[in-house]
């Protein structure tokens, strides 16, 4: 039995029963209150009195029970009412007279009556508002109210501390009481039950399923992602959309660095997963991998991003123009004279809408707002072309809405008094329907009436600078309303949607609750103000009213990709396969088989390498799964079958790791040992016990007629290796059994033979004894002497002559075994990135020499570039950020292990299973130059980015090596011109700018020593073409200012700065299509940048003050040398 503990204080009887009183005989009487009236417990009226009605909830059935008590000492410690019925439920009064889990207080509850008795469903529930009282029958005014859900996990509620045992039967101070008379008492209860209009009202969700309930799922909140997940539901709702993003071809695509194919991941997941997908692939797939990348952007942005990426994927495919049909409207901005017919105009695209929310009551007045004109006259004259001055209505008028039309609700506005970002909380009403006619152009395509259905509503609930975010949305054209926070979806009222997310009202609200007479009433009154105060819409979703059929149609089977479906459908499958088997680990051991046909092609140490943590195995070792109480036995005769030998011509060995580390066989498994469980067989051939690793065995087979030899005390069974000096490989020849006492050399002709060599080979033989002792064995040693014993590995090879080995290793050929071992022992995998194109540059991964030198490493390199490799330089990387670091000198005497400090130990190397194993996979950055390293050594070589003439954003980088002695102006002459845009028929008209933490730190001209350029390493050199506009500026009016970019924080620039012509007189809206022209922005880009004058750009803080009027003149306004017009947008280099 659950019992749940309220620990409520006690509620104010109904009505006041104290007198006001005057101390002072000398101040105006006071009016003197009523006497309160009693009421009984019998009298009806009492019920609204210590229960009252919630205006939004609707009232099923009110019932009122009382349980006169007439012998309270009889009473069992543990006490039940006699049931009574409500709403076809069974109900009663559980007491506890002397306290339940303590002794000082009465306990009373309310319960569901034996519900399997009642015959009800697992998933019963009855919603109840209910009052338990004790008292005398004048005197009711011991009384707790509750609200609860209860169902099968929480049959019971109500109050553990009710009243003290020792009070019942006494007067209190304030005159209550006593409740307790001649040993009896009456315990009443006042029953409401509510109808639960979304079935989860007062639900706890401990148990709760999404998906059952609402048909959806939700998104794993990352830490900083509830935004991005709001929008997201939102965006998977609009069914045309999904339908779009499925169309985007993405079949050799990785989810981890492709948009689209996550996206499409994401969309399937929430409509075939039953529980909260999480979203880790597509935020990695923007190359947003931090808690910090999220805090940088918000929804809109968000969005903006999403967008440009799929209409980037989009093209020339299907799916062409699907998000600018679907959200993609048009507004005319236009400047209309009043006496002179002559108007200028132009119309751009918009995706959304942003929405003044102060100052308006609703969204009527928010567009009302929007489309209101400007009269621009007086000094504000507008300067026509032909006609001069002259006055001018400014404003800006819809062309079109698009069929699902965003809008965002500027919740968040900088105050110029306290200079700081504030989140606008005021009251703003958005209606279900709206009709935009209005708003429309009477030139405008009119087709379809305006006429838009309320869709989704983004909320924001929070301040500033924290807060939570969710989603409520309509997915079907007459479905429920449904609340999408994180990893829970709900149903919801209408109240939930509209009335408690318009924002804040000084005013209580109408149809708001009346708590005054409940217990706590007033601290719900609180409550329910506090979240008006900081829960608000801040973006709405509205489908235009003749589209919704086709914008909501179902998303069905065959809309989806096969190529996605298959890819998934494997992925889950691969999952669940690996959960089973972590279920099933504790049932089964993973037994690892040697065969003669392991090390075959082998070319590094031991018969092979095993990774017990890991469960990994070097190719050619078979695995098998097997019950772990299995006996070695019955895994001989799987293995017979298996293999297809006949079970008298195998014998298992079992294997060990040996002090050294290294693996070997040990002894043949005897028919006794045979007889013991597989799991002890792991137990005895792990590296340690703490890693649930292989049992591990060696398979030795004889072919018919041969029997397996009777293995003898004297018998020892090697392994051997041959190394073929011409090819320079190994080659694995299986197994041998020696005698002891035999001699080292006496086996040579056997080797020969197997080895396919002539007779007369003169054969040096060495022993494997670990990775760094390859030695060289004494032929007339016997192999007791020599020390070896069963499993030991010997390699052979023909010997080579000392001048033979000198010309093998002037051709870098390994002349012994012994050396090839060595180049094993040093092998490391490295990655080398490009140290310019790190993002579409090619990444190599080459397995090199530890002790290689830096021209050994560029020969490697420039084989796979197919490049010169004089022409490579190599850049070590920073340990921390993985950056490029230091450029390494040429024909350095480094060797790569002092190249890349930190990495991984030779001993790491020699028991990987697969060299990509060792982490962190050593890193140097590559870059390919003009010229050679050798002539680099005479000259000074810088990096370069050109700007296009097309835009800012047109940039291309380059390296050019220049005298080191010499003019700004050689390094104009040594860029390639064929490689940019740039005209170089005038050099004078090209600026060399220096670039340090987003601002310009340096300006060169063409006279000016080289030596001075290019002095930090992190500073970057940029070349443009000097704007005509700044050639033909009027030097005595006009001012040339410094432009940067940021990202909400003035002191974190980004971008490239640049140089801008300030007109005098130019208003503020032609200053920006300049100023768009210039970095060449699109339309829908250049909508979202808003713009203010950073004063002081070189401090910690900067301070900024918005421009936010387009009929100001910038060049009135005061910018220092050391301050910059700011543009405020997101960092496009982290799409």
């Amino acid at each position: 039995m659950a019992i749940k503990d309220l620990n409520k204080s006690p509620s104010p009887p109904p009505t006041a029963d104290t007198i006001s009183d005057t101390s002072s005989t000398n101040q105006p009487q006071q009016p003197q209150q009523q006497q309160p009236v009693k009421h009984s417990i019998k009298d009806e009226t009492i019920f609204e009195h210590i229960l009252p009605k919630t205006a939004d909830l609707e009232t099923e059935q009110e019932f009122v029970y009382h349980w006169n008590i007439p012998d309270w000492k009889a009473l069992e410690t543990k006490t039940k009412s006699p049931a009574f019925q409500v709403g076809g439920f069974s109900w009663r009064i559980l007491l506890f007279p002397k306290g339940n889990n303590q002794g000082e207080f009465v306990s009373v509850y309310l319960e569901v009556a034996d519900p399997s008795e009642q015959g009800l469903a697992d998933n019963w529930h009855a919603c109840a508002q209910f009052s338990l009282v004790i008292s005398h029958p004048q005197d009711p005014t011991i009384y707790y109210n509750a609200d609860h859900r209860f169902s099968q996990e929480e049959i019971d509620w109500g109050f553990t501390r009710f009243h003290d045992v020792k009070l019942l039967s006494q007067q209190v101070k304030d005159g209550k009481g006593p409740y307790l008379v001649n040993n009896q008492t009456t315990i009443s209860v006042f029953v409401r039950l509510i109808k639960d209009e979304t079935g989860v009202l007062w639900h706890n969700f401990v148990n709760y399923d999404s998906k059952k309930e609402t048909g959806y799922v939700g998104m794993k909140n990352q830490g900083a992602t509830c935004y991005m997940n709001s929008l997201l539901q939102s965006l998977y709702c609009t069914n045309l959309f999904r339908k779009a993003v499925y169309q985007i071809p993405t079949e050799n695509d990785e989810p981890t660095n492709s948009v689209a194919l996550a996206l499409q991941r994401c969309f399937y997941n929430l409509q075939y997963e039953e529980s909260p997908i999480g979203t880790t692939e597509l935020t990695k797939s923007f190359g947003w991998d931090s808690v910090e990348a999220f805090m940088q952007h918000d929804v809109q942005e968000f969005n903006r991003v999403l967008q440009d990426n799929l209409e980037i994927k989009m093209k020339g495919t299907p799916a062409d123009g699907a998000i600018s049909n679907l959200f993609e409207g048009k507004m005319k901005s236009y400047v209309k004279c009043i006496n002179v017919d002559y108007e200028s105009s132009r119309v751009e695209d918009f995706y959304d809408i942003q929405l003044n929310v102060k100052g308006c009551k609703n969204l009527y007045d928010s567009f009302e707002e929007y489309v209101a004109m400007e009269t621009l006259e007086g000094e504000n004259k507008y300067q026509a072309e032909g006609y001069g001055f002259q006055d001018a209505n400014k404003g800006v008028i819809f062309e079109s809405f698009p069929p699902v039309l965003h809008l965002q609700l500027k919740r968040f506005e900088y105050d110029f008094m306290r200079d700081t970002m504030v989140k606008i909380n005021d009251r703003h009403e958005f209606p279900e329907e709206i009709n935009l006619d209005k708003f429309v152009s009477k030139d405008a395509d009119r087709k379809d009436p305006y006429d838009y259905v309320l869709h989704g509503v983004l909320v924001h609930s929070g301040d500033l600078h924290s807060g939570h975010y969710f989603a409520l949305i309509r997915t079907e054209k007459e479905g429920k309303w449904l609340r999408f926070d994180d990893d829970r979806v709900t149903p919801v009222t209408s109240k939930e949607v509209f009335e408690e997310n318009f924002g804040d009202d000084t005013q209580t609200s109408p149809g708001g609750n009346n708590f005054s007479l409940l217990n706590n009433g007033v601290m719900r009154s609180n409550n329910s103000r506090l979240m008006k105060r900081f829960t608000n819409a801040y973006m709405l979703v509205y489908i235009q009213k003749s589209k919704l059929n086709s914008v909501l149609a179902p998303v069905v089977e065959s809309d989806i990709p096969d190529h996605l479906k298959r890819r998934i459908t494997e992925e889950r499958a691969a999952i669940e396969k690996k959960k089973r088997d972590k279920e099933e680990m504790h049932l089964y051991v993973n037994v690892a088989v040697i065969t003669d046909e392991t090390f075959k092609n082998r070319q590094e140490f031991d018969l092979a390498t095993f990774d017990d943590r890991a469960l990994q195995a070097t190719p050619g070792v078979d695995i098998f799964k097997v019950l772990k109480n299995d006996t070695v036995a019955t895994f001989k005769e799987k293995l017979a079958d298996h293999y297809k030998f006949e079970e008298d011509k195998i014998r298992l060995w079992s294997v060990i790791y040996r002090t050294n580390e290294t693996v070997r066989i040990d002894q043949p498994i005897t028919a006794t040992e045979e007889l013991d469980t597989l799991e002890k067989l792991r137990e005895n051939s792990c590296a340690s016990l703490q890693f649930n690793g292989y049992a591990k065995l060696y398979l030795e087979h004889v072919n018919p007629p041969v029997d397996p030899v009777e293995i003898e005390s004297d018998d020892l069974l090697i392994f051997l290796k041959y190394f073929d000096v011409q090819q320079q490989r190994l080659r694995g020849l299986g197994h041998m059994f020696v005698k002891s006492d035999e001699k080292v050399g006496d086996i040579i002709p056997r080797l020969v033979k197997r080895s396919g060599l002539p007779q007369d080979s003169s054969i040096d033989l060495y022993e494997e004894v670990k990775p760094s002792m390859i030695d060289k064995m004494n032929n007339k040693q016997t192999f007791h002497a020599s020390e070896i014993q069963h499993g030991d590995i010997i390699c052979f090879q023909v010997a080579v002559p000392d001048e033979k080995a000198k010309e093998l290793h002037a051709l870098k050929k390994h002349a012994t075994v012994k050396d090839h071992y060595k180049s094993i022992l040093n092998r490391v995998l490295v990655v080398l990135k490009n140290k310019i194109d790190k993002r579409d540059g090619k990444e190599i991964k080459l397995v090199l020499d530890r002790h290689a030198g830096y021209t050994q490493i560029v020969q490697q390199l420039g084989e796979q570039l197919d490049v010169d490799w004089t022409k490579i330089r190599l850049t070590s990387v920073h340990a921390v950020t993985q950056q490029p670091k230091d450029v390494i000198p040429f024909r350095s005497q480094l060797q790569l292990n002092q190249m890349i400090p930190g990495m991984a130990r030779i001993h790491d190397y020699a028991h990987a299973v697969h060299l990509e194993d060792v982490i962190p996979l050593p890193v140097l950055f590559y870059e390919i130059l003009e010229v050679s390293m050798a002539d680099l050594e005479s000259r000074k070589s810088l990096q370069v980015t050109l700007l296009g003439p097309g835009g800012l954003r047109e940039e291309s980088t380059m390296t050019v090596f220049v005298p080191t002695i010499g003019t700004v102006a050689d390094i104009i002459l040594a860029i390639d011109h064929k490689k940019s845009k740039l005209d170089f028929s005038k050099p004078q008209n090209l600026r060399l700018f220096e670039i340090l933490d987003g601002k310009i730190s340096k300006e060169f001209t063409l006279d000016q020593p080289i030596d001075n350029v290019g002095d930090k390493r992190i500073s970057t050199l940029y070349i443009e073409h000097v704007p005509e506009d700044e050639l033909d500026m009027d030097m005595d009016n006009d001012r040339l200012i410094q432009v940067v970019h940021y990202n909400k924080d003035p002191s974190r620039l980004h971008s490239v700065p640049f140089r801008f012509v300030v007109k005098k007189n130019e208003p503020f809206n032609e200053t920006k299509e300049r100023l768009q022209k210039r970095l060449g922005y699109g339309n829908k880009e250049w909508q979202k940048v808003k713009f203010s004058v950073i004063k002081n750009i070189n401090a910690l803080e900067p301070e900024t003050t918005p421009l936010d009027k387009d009929d100001l003149i910038l060049r009135d306004i005061r910018i220092s040398h050391d301050d910059a017009l700011g543009l405020e947008h997101v960092d496009k280099s982290m799409d």
